[in-house]
């Protein structure tokens, strides 16, 4: 499944991930990211920033901003 295909441009470097991107997910998904960055941002990074909106408790949005990543290093 390709996130990034399912995200759509809300506003200048903000981008949404609808809820219904991946069945469960209970809120959307925000994306701080100019474009050039969203080019760049790795695929299972934005994975991640969706399964957050999975999580029990969590209110109105995830929240990924412009320094995400996959994974530590």
């Amino acid at each position: 499944m390709n996130l990034k295909e399912r995200l759509k441009k809300i506003a200048n470097c903000r981008w949404e991930l609808p809820k219904e991107a991946k069945p469960g997910m209970k809120v959307p998904v925000l994306l701080f990211l100019s474009d050039r960055l969203l080019r760049e941002v790795e695929e299972e990074a934005i994975e991640q920033a969706a399964n957050v909106a999975f999580l029990p408790g969590i209110y109105k949005h995830s929240i990924a901003l412009p320094d995400m990543h996959f994974g530590y290093s």
